[in-house]
């Protein structure tokens, strides 16, 4: 794990809050719930955006761990 500053999230928080959004929208519920007959569970991507959110405020260790947990 990259230690310092000089770590960045593999991908903007921008990129998280629109998955998420994505994610509870009408349209994908519907859709996922006619493919795999269930509602769709966006769990993780808001657990991704808080800690993108984190990382950016506090530049938290729990956070740094958690998005590079999503790339592996």
């Amino acid at each position: 794990m990259a230690e310092g500053n000089n770590w960045m999230p593999p991908r903007p928080c921008e990129a998280y809050q629109a998955e998420w959004k994505l994610c509870r929208s009408a349209r994908n519920f519907l859709h996922h719930y006619y493919v795999h007959g269930e509602l769709p569970t966006c769990d993780q991507w808001l657990r991704d955006l808080t800690s993108c959110r984190d990382w950016e405020e506090r530049h938290s260790t729990e956070a740094q761990i958690s998005l590079a947990a999503e790339v592996q």
